[in-house]
């Protein structure tokens, strides 16, 4: 329970935090299905990010596109209208995260966030009827298409194929953990992208995918479809804990939160957008990837606070920190809510830290490595700050 000792200690050296009832100490729960209702207020805590918001002149322009492209590839017709209206202001986030990236590099970064959120949208509708049948078979759509423009692992979509149709989820989760950890290959193949039918959502993916494997360095294009996989799988296994009634403990959840937030997938952006690159033995050092786990969290957090009521409240799910602490204290959410916020600013100060030891790591490097890692720094740096300013103004959650 390291996460819950954690959380415990922080909660003692916060003294507006106090007076806490004892914790609960047990692992994964199960549970019925329910509604939770709260008695506390229930006003957001405020977080200030440490670092300034910027935002792309091009946002509203971003905006529009965005809006023409989905409507070409049909998803108007698979989402009600208020929720897609509601979506539709995901190139705000984008403008914010890339404040002085090109136009292109804004859409192919809008259309990232577009379709993400759609995903994320179908996997986490707890109403959803065949909630499993339907996620699964856009996860098919997404992995057919990542699988295709990377050579050595097309083999491979016959198995998940057969996991899909059987239903073995054992063999699937398996599947999409072990698919891409033993590619080696630098060589991404753009010109062989899935041509067969898919849906609304995969079309969307496979326009996305087709213009960023022709323009990211081709280790950043595998590194981007590492953590998109992973973000599959944990949303998969999310909607295996919901209907098996199973609540997470904390220490299970906040790698699992890392996987479903995406962030990482974010970070790969920053290739892209500001035209930087680092070989694979400074990426995966433990520096780069400690740095890279607390910006997980911090973007991850900050999305369980804005989203504890639509998520939790309203909709009954468990997979949020702000319920996951409430329940193993336990104590009240708003309680939870405060205490999440502390988090964020403690993650923030080891953000810091860590980013200082990754340039202490690297202060061999040539001066070029050195200019780019600092490039990533700074890229984490607006994500953080754009995230609780889009989060404080979106209407999905407000």
């Amino acid at each position: 329970m390291e996460m819950l000792k954690r959380i415990t200690e922080l909660m003692e050296m916060t003294d507006d935090i106090a007076n806490y009832p004892g914790h609960n100490e047990g692992a994964g729960q199960k549970t019925s299905k329910f509604r939770m209702t709260s008695t506390n207020s229930d006003e957001i805590p405020e977080f200030i990010s440490p670092y300034p918001v910027r935002v792309h002149p091009l946002e509203a322009e971003a905006c529009r596109e965005i809006r023409d492209w989905l409507l070409h590839h049909s998803v108007d017709k698979v989402f009600h209208p208020d929720k897609l209206a509601k979506l539709l202001f995901c190139p705000e986030f984008a403008a914010r995260i890339f404040p002085d990236s090109s136009a292109k590099g804004l859409e192919l970064f809008s259309k990232f966030l577009m379709v993400l959120y759609l995903v994320d949208e179908i996997m986490d509708d707890t109403e959803l009827e065949r909630s499993w049948e339907v996620s699964v078979s856009l996860a098919l759509d997404i992995d057919k298409v990542i699988i295709s423009t990377i050579p050595g692992v097309q083999s491979l979509t016959e198995t998940l194929h057969t996991s899909f149709a059987t239903d073995q989820r054992e063999t699937l989760q398996s599947y999409f953990r072990e698919e891409l950890r033993n590619v080696k290959q630098s060589h991404i193949n753009p010109c062989n992208v899935y041509a067969g039918k898919l849906s609304a959502v995969g079309s969307c993916f496979r326009d996305f995918w087709g213009a960023v494997v022709e323009l990211m360095h081709p280790d950043s294009c595998l590194r981007l479809a590492r953590y998109y996989q992973k973000f599959l799988m944990s949303s998969l296994i999310q909607i295996q804990n919901r209907e098996n009634g199973f609540i997470p403990s904390l220490d299970e959840y906040i790698p699992m939160r890392r996987d479903s937030g995406a962030s990482a997938c974010c970070f790969m952006f920053i290739d892209l957008t500001d035209g930087v690159f680092v070989p694979e033995d400074i990426f995966s050092s433990p520096q780069m990837q400690k740095m890279v786990n607390i910006f997980q969290d911090i973007t991850s957090w900050c999305n369980d606070l804005w989203s504890f009521k639509k998520e939790c409240l309203v909709n009954g799910d468990v997979h949020n920190l702000v319920f996951l602490i409430s329940h193993y204290l336990p104590c009240s959410f708003q309680s939870a809510a405060r205490l999440v916020t502390e988090m964020l600013y403690a993650s923030c100060s080891e953000f810091e830290a860590a980013a200082e030891e990754l340039l202490k790591a690297t202060s061999n490097t040539m001066e070029e490595r050195r200019h780019e890692i600092c490039r990533y720094i700074e890229g984490c740096k607006r994500c953080i700050s754009a995230t609780y300013a889009w989060h404080k103004r979106s209407l999905l959650y407000n």
